[in-house]
């Protein structure tokens, strides 16, 4: 009499390596997935912003100007999504280094920084940053029986490796009419501030960054390669479930067969 196996056990030993094969593999597909979209944070582009050149003669307040059109233009920057932004400034250490080691002369970290495309890559370079962005106030009109500020303010956004031009944007904007009590740094302000907000939405426009992946399946093509998969690992774990429990015994089949008929 032949001795029975453990049949049911066999079975679900193959199932469950089936379970853990396929258990490891979504794992894997999971983490690769998780990996994707750190890149896709990492390929943004770095940006250094220089400050909006305002000169001094333009109004009483033209830090003030300036200050504004470059907080407007990094937080626009920021909500594009596809740069990593930093605001230049004379005492970043990173500058200060290379100043202090005389790779970048005065002339270099001083404005204006809107005149000559050259001067804002070259610092752009020396610190490691891919793209650039300069503006300047290029126009200043203060009418003052209207009681009204107008400005024209220019933007752009360069390749630091080549020197391209990839946004160049210049615009003008006014102020509301004002009254007898309206001063003109008000009056300016609000111009100013109209003319950032339509500067930054053409250079800047917001949208998801741009991530370089390669072409994907469809939704439902997907789908039925991973079903297919998932159906294969199980068959073959069932299988294997099934040829332990009937084998190992001079091919026997693991089950009890009757006694021959008496002769």
């Amino acid at each position: 009499m032949k001795t029975k196996r453990p049949h049911g056990a066999w079975m679900l030993c193959g199932m469950l390596c089936a379970a853990l094969v396929l258990t490891t593999s979504v794992g894997a597909q999971t983490g690769k997935r998780a990996e994707k979209g750190n890149l896709g944070h990492v390929l943004k582009k770095t940006l250094l912003l220089f400050p909006f050149d305002v000169p001094s003669s333009t109004a009483t307040n033209a830090e003030e100007l300036s200050a504004l059109l470059t907080d407007a233009a990094a937080s626009r920057l920021i909500a594009s999504n596809q740069y990593t932004v930093t605001t230049f400034y004379r005492a970043w250490p990173p500058v200060a280094r290379l100043h202090n080691d005389q790779q970048l002369p005065e002339a270099d970290i001083i404005p204006p920084f809107a005149e000559d495309n050259r001067k804002s890559v070259k610092v752009a370079k020396a610190v490691g940053y891919d793209t650039v962005c300069v503006g300047s106030l290029d126009d200043y009109q203060y009418n003052e029986s209207d009681r009204q500020v107008t400005v024209t303010v220019s933007g752009r956004i360069l390749v630091v490796e080549t020197g391209q031009v990839l946004k160049n944007v210049s615009l003008s904007a006014s102020s509301a009419k004002g009254n007898e009590r309206s001063k003109e740094e008000e009056l300016n302000l609000d111009a100013v501030r109209q003319a950032s907000e339509k500067l930054m939405a053409q250079l800047a426009p917001v949208g998801g960054a741009v991530v370089v992946e390669q072409p994907v399946k469809t939704t439902t093509e997907k789908k039925k390669r991973n079903n297919d998969w998932v159906w294969g690992l199980l068959a073959i774990g069932l299988g294997l479930g099934i040829g332990l429990s009937g084998g190992g015994g001079s091919g026997g089949s693991g089950i009890e067969s009757p006694p021959p008929p008496p002769r």
